[in-house]
C-alpha cells in the first residue's frame, strides 16, 4: 500500500509541476477554513491585490472551524467560540466591514462560584449591580480594582500589535510577537498563573476563585497554566462582550467569501518539498474519498497541530522533521433543554443562571444558560443551557444538575492547546514559504489571537515572496533587550 501511495505521489507531482510551471502570480494553499485560514485569505489578497495571486482554502467540515452552531429545539446556539471582547479590534473590524450585526455575547445574569458543596460568592440579581460591587469588594478586597487595573493595562500593551502590523511589521516567532507587545509577556510564558499572580500581588482567594473560575469555563484549565494565557481568561471575564447575530461562524464566511479564494472540500493529508525546495504539493482527500493533489508556491497551516490532533498531517521531503510538542485539551460541551435542579445546588430560585466551578475535580467546569444566536428568535421561557465539562457527561450527572430535561446535544472538541509552563518556541515560520498561524495558540486561544497570528503569517508571505526583509523588527527587539 506504501508503495503505491509513493507512486501515485510521484506521478501526480510531475503532472502539477508541469502544470504550474510558468506561473506569474503566486499559488497560496490554506489548510484550515476556521477564523485564522478564512482570515489569513482575507489579509492576503489585501496586500498582493486582487489578481495578484491564486488562493485555495482547504476545509473537510464547515467554514468557521471551532465557531460552530448547534441546533436544539428550531433554534441554533453557539457551540464553540461563543464571545468577542470589546476591544477585540479585528473582529470589530470584520462585522462593520461585512455588515453583520454585534448581539449582546449573553443576557444579563447573576453568577455564583461554586466549590462542588456550596456557592462561595454569588452575585444577588444582575440588578443589584451596586450591591453585588459591595459584595465582590467585601470577600476580595481592592484585589478587584487592582484585577481589572491588571488586565486593562494588559490590553493596552496588546493593543500596539495592530499599530505594528499597519506598518508592515512581522515576526517569525510567538515569543517575538509578545516581547514587541510588551517584553514582560514573554516571561508570563514560563510561570503559572498561580505563581504569576501572587508575584503580582494578588490573594490566594483572588487567584483560587475569580481567576480559576475564568480559566476552567474558558480553556478548561487550572491555574497551572502560563500567566499569558490566565490573563487572558481573566479579560474573557470582563463586561461587555459581544457575538455576532446568526453566529460567529459568519465572519469566517464572509471573509472568505471577500478574499476571491476557491473552496476546496477536502482534507489534506501530506505536505511534501518537491525537489529544488521552491514549490510544495499538498495531498488531500476529497469528500468520495478519492486521493488528488496540488502544487503550490505557498502553504499556510491554519489548524491545529499535534500528535493528539486529527487528522494528522504528514510532512514529506524537508530536510528535517517537525516537532510539534504539545497536545490539545479535550472540553465537552453538551447544550441541553431542561430546568436547573435547584435543590442539588440549595438555590430558592432561578437568580443564578451562571454557575462557575472553582473546583478543578469537579464532574463539570461550568454552567450557564445561553440563548438562540439570533436575537429575533430569543424566548424568556426557554430554558436552554452550556454545559462544559473535561468528559462526556452520563445521564446521572445530568439528572443531578438537571430536571425536565427535553433534549440534549454533545460536542467533544479538541478546543484549544494543554498550557503549561514549558518552554517550547513557537514559530509561524516552519520552512521558506510554509507557515504556521496556529503557533499563537500556545499564547492563547482566542478568535482574535486567530487572527492576529493569520496577520503576520499573511505579512511574512508577502514580504517572502517580494524579498524583503521581515527581521527588521528582531533586531531593534534585541538591542533593546540587551
Amino acid at each position: 500500500m506504501m508503495g503505491y501511495f509513493s507512486i501515485l505521489m510521484f506521478s501526480l507531482s510531475f503532472v502539477n509541476l508541469c502544470r504550474t510551471a510558468g506561473s506569474s502570480v503566486p499559488k497560496i494553499g490554506i489548510i484550515g477554513g476556521g477564523i485564522g485560514g478564512s482570515s489569513a485569505a482575507y489579509f492576503l489578497q489585501e496586500l498582493f491585490g486582487e489578481n495578484n495571486l491564486t488562493t485555495d482554502v482547504f476545509e473537510y467540515n464547515r467554514i468557521g472551524g471551532r465557531l460552530a452552531t448547534e441546533v436544539l429545539k428550531g433554534n441554533y446556539y453557539e457551540a464553540g467560540g461563543a464571545i468577542i471582547h470589546p476591544r477585540n479590534k479585528y473582529m470589530s473590524d470584520f462585522v462593520a466591514l461585512f455588515d453583520l450585526k454585534k448581539r449582546n455575547g449573553g443576557e444579563p445574569s447573576a453568577f455564583g462560584l461554586y466549590d462542588g458543596e456550596d456557592f462561595v460568592f454569588s452575585e444577588s440579581s444582575e440588578s443589584w449591580q451596586l450591591w453585588n460591587a459591595v459584595k465582590l469588594l467585601w470577600r476580595y478586597g481592592i484585589d478587584t480594582f487592582k484585577l481589572k487595573s491588571f488586565i486593562d493595562d494588559m490590553l493596552d500593551h496588546f493593543s500596539r500589535i495592530y499599530t505594528l502590523q499597519d506598518e508592515g511589521v512581522s515576526f517569525e516567532s510567538v515569543e517575538e510577537m509578545l516581547f514587541a507587545m510588551n517584553k514582560e509577556f514573554v516571561k508570563y510564558l514560563h510561570v503559572s498563573s498561580e505563581d504569576g499572580f501572587r508575584k503580582s500581588g494578588f490573594s490566594e482567594r483572588v487567584i483560587s476563585e475569580l481567576i480559576l473560575a475564568t480559566l476552567l469555563v474558558n480553556y478548561g484549565q487550572t491555574t497551572d497554566v502560563h500567566k499569558f494565557v490566565g490573563a487572558v481568561s481573566v479579560a474573557g471575564g470582563t463586561p461587555g462582550l459581544w457575538a455576532v447575530e446568526g453566529g460567529n461562524y459568519l465572519v469566517a464566511e464572509k471573509l472568505l467569501e471577500a478574499s476571491n479564494a476557491t473552496l476546496i472540500k477536502g482534507q489534506v493529508m501530506n505536505v511534501t518539498l518537491l525537489p529544488g525546495g521552491e514549490k510544495f504539493q499538498l495531498f488531500f482527500s476529497s469528500p468520495q474519498q478519492k486521493i488528488e493533489s496540488r502544487i503550490y508556491d505557498i502553504v499556510i497551516l491554519a489548524a491545529p497541530v499535534a500528535a493528539n490532533v486529527k487528522p494528522n498531517i504528514q510532512f514529506s521531503g524537508f530536510p528535517s522533521a517537525f516537532t510539534f510538542p504539545g497536545k490539545y485539551h479535550q472540553t465537552v460541551c453538551t447544550i441541553l433543554k431542561g430546568d436547573l435542579n435547584n435543590k442539588f445546588f440549595k438555590l430558592d430560585n432561578y437568580q443564578i443562571q451562571e454557575i462557575l466551578s472553582i473546583n478543578g475535580s469537579l464532574f463539570f467546569n461550568s454552567i450557564g444558560r445561553i440563548y438562540p444566536v439570533n436575537s429575533k428568535k430569543k424566548c424568556d421561557k426557554c430554558f436552554v443551557w452550556k454545559i462544559f465539562s473535561q468528559m462526556p457527561l452520563q445521564k446521572d450527572d445530568l439528572q443531578k444538575l438537571f430536571v425536565n430535561i427535553e433534549e440534549i446535544k454533545t460536542i467533544s472538541w479538541r478546543a484549544y492547546p494543554h498550557y503549561d509552563t514549558k518552554h517550547f518556541s513557537r514559530n509561524f515560520v516552519l520552512y521558506k514559504n510554509l507557515f504556521h498561524i496556529n503557533a499563537i495558540e500556545w499564547a492563547a486561544s482566542a478568535m482574535e489571537m486567530s487572527a492576529v497570528g493569520a496577520k503576520n503569517v499573511a505579512l511574512l508571505a508577502y514580504k517572502n515572496w517580494f524579498n524583503h526583509s521581515s527581521d527588521a523588527y528582531k533586531q531593534t527587539a534585541t538591542k533593546e533587550e540587551l
